[in-house]
This record gives C-alpha cells, sequence and structure tokens, in this order.
C-alpha cells in the first residue's frame, strides 16, 4: 500500500524536493560527491538516509527517469544523501577499496555532520556496502541498515565474473555491444522484469573500475575476506558489527549472490531480519541493479525501506 501510495504522489502530484550536491574533500586531497535531496520541511522528523552504491554504481542507480530510491525516500519525509565514493560518478578516481573505511566514510560522515547531528540511516548495496557495515559505528555513525546484496563471505567468482574482472571491471566494455550487455544483464539484471532501456541505461552510466579495485575485488570474493590497512579485516568487523538491519536478498543476483550475504544473521551481534523476493510470489526474483531499477522496485522493494527504516 505504501509503494503504491507514493507512486501516484509522485506520477500525480509530486512533491517539491530541492537537489543540490557538494564536493567533499577527503584528508589525502580525494574529492568526493555527495548529492542531497529535501523534501518540504527538510526532514527534521526523522535521522537523515544515506545511499550508498557498489563499485562502478553512483547516484544514476538511485536516481533515474524522474524516480528512483532517493526521490521516493524523499517524498517519504526523510532528508536523503547520496555519497558518490571515489571511483563512483564524478568523484576521484579509486585505486584501492582498502581506502574507502578510513579516508571516504569519515569524510561523508563530517559532510554530513555539519547539515544533520546524529547518526545516520544507511542503504548500503553490493561490496561498497558491506564496507559500509564495517564502518558502521567507528567510522561512520549509523543508527540502522538496509543491507542490498552485501557480501559477509565472498563466494568463489563466478567464470563470468572471473573474466570481467581479470580484464579490469570495465563496464564501457559491456554497454558498448549487444554481446556486451547480454553479460551485464546475467551479472546484474537476471530475469529483470520491465523495460530493457532502463537496465540498458545504467549499464551506459556505471563507471569503469580502476586495475587495482578489479584485483582487489577479485581477491577478496577468492578469499572470502580482505585485509584492511588498520590491520583488522573486513570479516573481523562484520563480526563486531551490532547495528539492528533489514537484508534484502535478491535471489537472481548473480554478482552478489545471496549464499553471500544471509550469513551477517548468524555471524554478526546485530539483529538481521532476512526479506527475500520470489518471481511466484511479488513478480520478480531481482538481481544487483534490477532492486534499484526493476520496474517493480518501487512497489516492492522500496516499500519494505520504508517500513523498517520507520
Amino acid at each position: 500500500m505504501i509503494g503504491v501510495t507514493l507512486a501516484v504522489m509522485l506520477a500525480a502530484a509530486p512533491v517539491e524536493l530541492r537537489v543540490s550536491h557538494r564536493k567533499v574533500v577527503t584528508e589525502d586531497g580525494a574529492a568526493l560527491a555527495l548529492h542531497r535531496y529535501l523534501p518540504p520541511g527538510d526532514g527534521l522528523s526523522a535521522p537523515p538516509v544515506l545511499l550508498i552504491a557498489d563499485v562502478g554504481f553512483g547516484r544514476p542507480l538511485f536516481d533515474f527517469a524522474g524516480g528512483g530510491l532517493a526521490r521516493f525516500l524523499a517524498v517519504e519525509g526523510r532528508a536523503v544523501y547520496v555519497a558518490e565514493l571515489r571511483g563512483q560518478g564524478g568523484s576521484s578516481a579509486g585505486h584501492s577499496l582498502r581506502s574507502l573505511i578510513p579516508l571516504d566514510l569519515p569524510a561523508i560522515a563530517r559532510a554530513i555532520a555539519s547539515d544533520r547531528r546524529g547518526p545516520v540511516d544507511l542503504v548500503a548495496h553490493g561490496y561498497v556496502g558491506t564496507l559500509a557495515l564495517a564502518a558502521a559505528g567507528r567510522e561512520l555513525p549509523v543508527r540502522r541498515v538496509v543491507a542490498l546484496n552485501t557480501p559477509v563471505t565472498p563466494e568463489p567468482p563466478t567464470l563470468l565474473v572471473e573474466s570481467f574482472l581479470s580484464e579490469g571491471g570495465r563496464f564501457s566494455s559491456l554497454a558498448s555491444s549487444p554481446e556486451g550487455f547480454d553479460a551485464f544483464e546475467q551479472l546484474f539484471a537476471m530475469g529483470a522484469r520491465g523495460d530493457r532501456r532502463a537496465i540498458v541505461a545504467q549499464a551506459a552510466r556505471a563507471r569503469d573500475l580502476s586495475r587495482g579495485v578489479a584485483a582487489e575485488l577479485l581477491t577478496w570474493m577468492r578469499s572470502g575476506d580482505l585485509p584492511l590497512d588498520d590491520g583488522t579485516t573486513v570479516g573481523a568487523r562484520l563480526r563486531r558489527f551490532d547495528r539492528p538491519t533489514l537484508m534484502l536478498i535478491g535471489l537472481a543476483d548473480a554478482w552478489a549472490p545471496s549464499e553471500s550475504c544471509v550469513l551477517l544473521r548468524e555471524t554478526s551481534q546485530a539483529k538481521v531480519e532476512l526479506r527475500t523476493f520470489s518471481r511466484l510470489a511479488e513478480g520478480d526474483d531481482f538481481a544487483h541493479v534490477s532492486m534499484l531499477a526493476g520496474e517493480l522496485a518501487p512497489q516492492v522493494v522500496f516499500p519494505e525501506i520504508v517500513r523498517f527504516l520507520r
């Protein structure tokens, strides 16, 4: 019901949102982008929501064609921030995933704190989302978390994932030919229902990974953990993770398989609510990108996020 109501509001009587963006500079001089969506009243009655996309993706995954999760949450009355970390969107190049926890996420937290006091609610997507979970309560003040296929113990890569990352993680190669787009669909939008052009647009807007990030991500998948420069590992940090969490699982996700994500409930200290989607029950199993950009996402996925964050 929430999803239908908000969809009607967006289509018939759009709420006037104020959208702005600022450059955020990290301690080592990298430039990040932080986009803010404010509803009437500035969303002061609830904590702000921070959205973080996976490697290669950025703001377009949360804001496209006049819709998307950022605008959906803002219409709900929340102040929404979309962070583009290094290697995403228009931010500085990313050379290592390990820089995101000590440098990028604290810089984003300071920028939001200059607007709003207190912790944020976090919507975290994929492998970068896993890094945000590992920083939650430490480098990043967080109240509640919605995790969208965030791997806890990554599975060994499939042949298609191995090939994509071994060749440098070049999303541009996936968006430049029918064969490449078929590979993109298999990885990120398998079986997505709806207008194929919305998925094509996401492929075209994704940013190529650097060789370093592609190699690091591939090693993380192969080994099941990622060592960090402070002597901890992502896995060790996740075992201490304790924020209330809704884990949304897309069963058709070939990039971050559900089996690698659900372990958060068993291995962390958090109270984790799991929610999976079925083509038989909801009309779509959802995959890595279609969970946010698919036709049914506003009716099926987004209302679950609203419910939990309330």
